[in-house]
């Protein structure tokens, strides 16, 4: 089998004499394969190899357990090990991803971190022949153009995949014969995610059903299309070159010369500004091309956002892509007067009045008037911009969080929570100004007074 791997790499040139490597080791047995068949080609090859492991922390005492096999295996071979701990629930939960993007996301991270921290020019990652058709399958179930069909690249930028003409029943008869025992994720076995419902049953079903041999037949296709692929992405990048101007941090399209091209041709163009812009082409999704190539024919300063921060939009005879500009942060912070009325430049103005329970008669008059239950109300109360370490409960929710979950929680754009008026004692929030209140606050059947706060924009 290692000469099939070496087969691979030259093939793809994937690796080259006194390469610096950086390998993303789970454990489990595709990685500890390529980990084993690597380091037999340290001297053929004249490689440094350094290991990451990702601790997911999903897993709890077993993740724990698979970092320190590999630690071990590591110390044994006189390998450089790097582990990472992240908090991939939180991350996902954070940036609005899937569990299985945000681990990506993750890993890919620590990769790099680790390769410029050693000089290094290379990724390897153990993805296998089946990893390929099983990722086909998924992109084929969100409705995939081209370039999903190809799966996963054998070479993509400075990520290689030495194992990627393998499949998994060589990998585990390698390991084997070898008596190499891995760590196992005893979740690769369960079909809590779509990649798992797609190898533990789809594809046994279709090659049950059908007695055909689905791995080698998607693989070729997939084969066959990448090869397809890379001639239309070097075509695509003349065309580019003829069609748009990229100074770094934004990329110009001149509309009337895009719109002579073939609409194939134009989602490509489309991608590849994206690709040029992020770095990869990770994110970007159909709706997304069609929704930038709708503002072709739309007036003039026409804008819509696309993932990671970059937005395209329409400027006469252009279409622009780049990155969004953080805009800088304008804090303010004022004591909220109690009765009265306290100005903010830029943010507006609040109205309080302290009332007896009976002179009001009604409680809920719009999102910017609110009634608090004056008692509760211990300390200053102070209108100021979020920060961190906010703590919010929710009217009617039950129990605190995190004032950006609930941020992330109620799909309020970044770009404006810095700008949302906040009530808050210490890093305890009372209202946030237009969406709502604390239940900590809130009147009830035991309240004497009531504080009412009214909001106008100013």
């Amino acid at each position: 089998m290692i000469d099939k791997v070496v087969s691979t790499i030259k093939r793809y040139k994937m690796i080259e004499t006194n390469d610096k490597i950086v390998m993303g080791v789970s454990g489990g047995p595709d990685s500890l394969c390529m980990l084993d068949i690597l380091y037999n080609l340290k001297d053929l090859f004249n490689l440094k190899l350094y290991i990451v492991h990702v601790n997911h922390m999903i897993r709890g005492e077993a993740a724990k357990r698979d970092a320190q096999f590999v630690e071990d295996m590591c110390r044994k071979l006189k390998l450089p090990f790097f582990l990472f701990e992240k908090d991939v629930k939180k991350i996902a939960k954070e940036m609005g991803y899937s569990e299985e993007e945000a681990g990506r996301y993750v890993r890919y991270q620590a990769f790099e971190e680790v390769l410029k921290e050693v000089k290094g020019n290379k990724i390897a990652v153990a993805h296998n022949k089946n990893d390929v058709v099983e990722t086909v399958f998924l992109n084929l179930i969100r409705g995939s153009g081209m370039a999903g069909l190809i799966g996963i690249k054998p070479v993509n930028g400075n990520i290689i995949r030495p194992l990627i003409e393998i499949e998994r029943e060589e990998i585990e008869k390698y390991l084997k014969e070898k008596d190499l025992k891995p760590a196992i994720d005893f979740t690769n076995y369960e079909d809590l995610y779509k990649r798992n419902k797609v190898r533990l049953k789809l594809i046994p079903f279709i090659n049950e059903t059908f007695e055909v041999d689905i791995i080698e037949n998607i693989y070729r296709m997939a084969k066959i299309i990448l090869e397809e692929n890379d001639y239309l992405e070097k075509e695509c990048e003349k065309i580019f070159n003829e069609v748009c101007y990229f100074n770094q941090e934004e990329i110009f399209a001149d509309i009337k010369k895009l719109k002579t091209q073939h609409p194939a041709i134009q989602r490509r163009l489309v991608r590849l500004m994206y690709q040029k812009l992020k770095g990869d082409i990770y994110g970007l999704e159909y709706i997304h091309v069609e929704d930038v190539l709708s503002l072709l024919d739309k007036p003039t300063s026409s804008k819509i956002d696309l993932p990671f921060e970059i937005e395209a939009l329409k400027s006469y005879n252009n279409l622009i892509m780049r990155k969004v500009k953080e805009k800088e942060v304008k804090t303010f912070w004022a004591k909220l007067n109690i009765p009265g009325i306290t100005k903010i430049c830029g943010i507006g103005q609040f109205k309080t009045a302290v009332l007896a329970i009976d002179e009001v008669k009604k409680l809920n008059i719009g999102k910017y008037t609110k009634f608090f239950d004056y008692d509760k109300i211990q300390g200053d109360v102070i209108v100021r911009n979020r920060q961190a370490g906010d703590i919010f409960s929710p009217l009617n929710l039950g129990g605190s969080k995190k004032l950006k979950e609930f941020f992330i929680d109620e799909k309020i754009p970044r770009e404006i929570r810095d700008s949302i008026p906040l009530l808050a004692i210490d890093n305890e929030i009372v209202w946030v100004v237009g969406y709502r209140m604390s239940d900590k606050f809130k009147v009830d059947e035991n309240t004497k007074k009531v504080l009412v706060i009214e909001y106008t924009k100013g």
